[in-house]
């Protein structure tokens, strides 16, 4: 009886799934500023985002400090559709075989801090912004792949003799992810035109789940009933059978005993015996591995709580060049791979759960690195108008992380953005982003998905006096459809499309103060 074969409570893929409200790989954001949302290609940026997205051209600003504060909200939707036939006997479900479930993430609090002195051919810079997550997650209704193990449970009660016709359940879900990052270095300018730059990187990884799953039970007569009690009344019935199995197979081997004692073990009477005591045998193995299975399954259909929280950190270099001459701008960063290591600390109610531990065991760990990533950018002026084209390479199949089952090849984003001073005091800008994931879809679930996409940003900066500019952006993030088609541990079809929405939005000021 296949009724539960897949992990019930499998969340360790949901490491990152606030995460990608904002822009960059499955891993990984990279904006970092109201500037970025407001021209998405800041590669040679010479503002105070500088600090991040062009650490070595920080030496091309004027001497004195320079700092950026800014602040970023974001609002997602992640919706599973999914068509599975035994979803039509969900009693909240209309009979349908199809059933949308949704999970939302508003994070109005996404900071980031950039910070430069420049003097002469050095600058010393320190940097803190969200570097993934960023935000909470809620699915009301649960997950389609949970779900599905428990709408087989009407077919596997038949097993036990019980006609059941319908199935319910109680669930809910929330994740929380946040990763810090810390930046601290210094740019050198070799000449008049190039640059160089080293920072260190410091990132704090935060994750919490929390959720229940609860009132699993069947339709049986026109009446919901509690699963765990119908398994623990099987399992009841079938260790009687197994005493009366083992009394019977003790009186029989005592017979057989003493016929070959008595040295008439070939008689047919002895084989007659050893013939039912093969039989009782294979019962009692039968039965042992059904009270198994049917025990199992008690435990896994009583209530669960969900109580983790996972913590990590890691150390990283980050290494960059800058050109600078004229009209044109170029820059070429590396961050390398951050190694974290997340240990799993479960609240009590959650450690003495053997469902919840099996997944999360306390005190374990688990990687969840973050890609290294290339990026190279290069622009012009034309007069008032600045034009950048940026390219970032992001090397997933390096990285040990929730999303590696998925990865295929690594992803490639491609930006472009202009910039306009329309006055002296006012700036526009606009932007677009391809970001371009290599996944195979049909490993997909509604945990562990991640979509290429389309982003556009517009906004505007204003220079409220000679030291302070404001700056405002938005960014909507236009998704492809992903389809995963497979089959449950049953061996039934399923079908999930998956689809997101993503809006952010951004304000930023920036400082200049002299030498």
């Amino acid at each position: 009886m296949k009724i539960f074969t897949k992990t019930v409570l499998a969340l360790v893929a949901t490491v990152a799934v606030a995460g990608q409200a904002l822009a960059g790989g499955p891993m990984t954001n990279t904006n970092q500023s109201a500037s970025f949302l407001r021209s998405l290609a800041r590669g040679t940026s010479l503002d105070p985002d500088a600090v991040y997205n062009n650490p070595a051209g920080t030496v091309f600003m004027a001497d004195g400090w320079h700092i950026g504060i800014n602040d970023q909200m974001a609002y997602q939707t992640r919706t599973t559709t999914s068509t599975f036939a035994p979803f039509a006997l969900g009693a909240n479900n209309g009979a349908s075989a199809t059933k949308e479930f949704q999970g939302s993430v508003f994070s109005p609090l996404i900071p980031s801090v950039h910070a430069m002195w420049k003097h002469n051919r050095w600058a010393i810079m320190l940097g803190m912004g969200v570097n993934g997550g960023g935000g909470t997650i809620e699915y009301n209704d649960g997950l389609a792949s949970f779900e599905r193990q428990f709408s087989v449970l009407p077919a596997g009660m038949k097993a036990l003799g019980i006609d059941a016709t319908g199935y319910g359940m109680d669930m809910y879900l929330k994740g929380s992810s946040m990763t810090l990052a810390f930046n601290a270095g210094a740019a050198f300018r070799i000449t008049d035109w190039l640059s160089i730059a080293a920072q260190i990187r410091y990132s704090s990884t935060s994750n919490g789940y929390e959720g229940h799953m609860k009132n699993i039970g069947v339709v049986v007569g026109g009446q919901m009933t509690p699963a765990t009690t119908i398994f623990n009344n099987a399992l009841n019935t079938m260790k009687t059978q197994f005493q009366d199995y083992s009394a019977q197979y003790e009186q029989l081997n005592t017979m057989y005993q003493q016929l070959v004692a008595a040295g008439m073990g070939d008689s047919a009477q002895a084989q007659q015996l050893q013939a039912g005591l093969t039989q009782l045998q294979a019962g009692l193995t039968q039965l042992q591995a059904g009270m198994q299975t049917v025990g199992e399954n008690a435990v896994k259909t009583a209530d669960h709580t969900l109580d983790v929280k996972q913590k990590g950190h890691s150390i990283s270099p980050v290494v960059a060049l800058a050109f600078h001459k004229d009209k044109w701008d170029a820059s070429l960063k590396y961050e390398f791979k951050m190694a974290t290591e997340l240990e799993v600390e479960s609240a009590e109610v959650s450690a003495k759960d053997p469902v919840i531990n099996a997944i999360f065991p306390n005190g374990a760990t688990i990687k969840s690195e973050t890609p290294a990533l290339l990026a190279a950018a290069v622009s012009r002026h034309f007069g008032p108008v600045k034009v950048t084209a940026e390219w970032h390479h992001y090397f997933d199949k390096d990285a040990e992380n929730s999303f590696s089952p998925v990865i295929e090849g690594n992803t490639n984003e491609y930006l472009l953005g202009a910039e306009w001073s329309i006055s002296d005091r006012w700036l526009v800008s606009a932007g677009a982003q391809r970001t371009a994931l290599n996944m195979n879809e049909n490993a997909y679930s509604d945990m562990n998905f991640s979509i290429s996409s389309w982003s556009v940003g517009a906004g505007l900066a204003f220079l409220c006096t000679d030291n302070i500019r404001l700056n405002l952006g938005v960014m909507p993030t236009f998704y492809d459809e992903a389809v995963a088609v497979g089959k449950d541990s049953n061996g039934i079809d399923f079908k999930d499309v998956y689809n997101r929405t993503s809006m952010a939005w951004g304000v930023g000021l920036d400082f200049k103060f002299g030498k």
